[in-house]
């Protein structure tokens, strides 16, 4: 059984327990931690007050095992809106959406969190990304989406079931900073307020898939990101795989008509019609001629190949260079 974020299940999480609460692993299906990840699937963000919280049915299958999982619901009020996709659903002033539940074993219940997450318990405030569902429900879109906010500063309040210092949230979130990558929101906003937030949402760009699908709800939008990403790095590591020994410093040589053979490969290759028009030329002219003064495509498709893939090439076959 899964948690509302993806997380472990109960069986899973319990070996990573503590006494008052158990921390479960989880598997946002929806990037969630930064800026960009907030305004390509988010359609609001808002800071909500968690005014109660409701226990689901437990599995009958579970019930007669005497432990499992049992779900849990939570009321929010919204007490400030901070950002609003342009065309989202309007969001109302309370709703109810899924959260972290509990573990029980026989009359005995274990609170449930997601690893590096807040639980949204009752009595405190958050600052949350969310979004509206196909299925015309709300939700947050990660667990990266919800931020501690108690007394309006950004980390201050309730994270993993613990209340924590807005100092200390900060320090959690730079340890776990990626040298290159863009910073998580629960970072860069930390020891802010809400205004922090609106302007860093404010000046993100989306990701251009995602808002190609602005008109499909969160899920949805992640599944075509993953798929177009998935088929361009497919297509960048065959182009560039096949251009790799052609780098000036992997030592590969080639003859006149091998060359032309490898440029005509990667010409199939490519779906930029530029580059493809440019590779195709040179190695019609590498057939045609042996003499350099007539390819005229060369320094063209070594700026297609050297763009694409960050390598050095020259695209000289053997013989030129021995002759140099």
């Amino acid at each position: 059984m899964l948690g509302p974020f993806g997380g472990a299940s109960h069986a899973e999480a319990a070996s990573s327990g503590r006494n008052d609460v158990i921390i479960a692993e989880s598997k946002d299906g929806i990037p969630s931690a930064t800026a960009t990840d907030w305004v390509s699937y988010g359609d609001q963000a808002a800071v909500v007050h968690v005014t109660a919280e409701h226990e689901g049915a437990a599995d009958s299958e579970e019930v007669a095992a005497g432990e499992g999982y049992l779900s849990r619901t939570v009321d929010l009020q919204v007490k400030e809106r901070v950002w609003s996709r342009s065309g989202a659903t309007a969001l109302p002033a309370a709703l109810t959406i899924v959260a972290d539940g509990w573990s029980f074993k026989g009359d005995a219940k274990t609170r449930v969190g997601s690893a590096e997450a807040s639980r949204l318990e009752v009595g405190h405030d958050y600052l949350v990304a969310l979004a509206h569902y196909a299925d015309g429900e709300w939700a947050t879109i990660g667990t990266g989406a919800i931020l501690p906010y108690d007394g309006g500063e950004v980390g201050q309040g309730e994270y993993e079931g613990s209340t924590v210092t807005a100092a200390a949230y900060r320090a959690k979130m730079q340890a776990k900073l990626v040298s290159g990558a863009e910073e998580p929101l629960a970072y860069r906003a930390g020891t802010s307020a809400a205004s922090s937030v609106k302007t860093f949402l404010t000046g993100a760009t989306p990701d251009a898939t995602a808002a190609a699908n602005y008109n499909l709800d969160a899920a949805a939008r992640a599944k075509w990101v993953a798929k177009a990403a998935a088929a361009a790095a497919a297509a960048a590591d065959t182009f560039c795989g096949v251009a790799a020994p052609l780098a000036t410093d992997a030592g590969s040589t080639y003859t006149r008509g091998e060359l032309a053979d490898l440029v005509t490969d990667l010409a199939g290759l490519t779906d930029n019609f530029g580059d493809k028009a440019r590779l195709t030329s040179f190695a019609v002219q590498l057939n045609a001629s042996a003499d350099p003064a007539t390819w005229g495509w060369r320094g063209t498709s070594v700026l297609s190949i050297e763009r694409a893939c960050s390598i050095d090439v020259d695209l000289l076959p053997n013989d030129v260079e021995e002759a140099e």
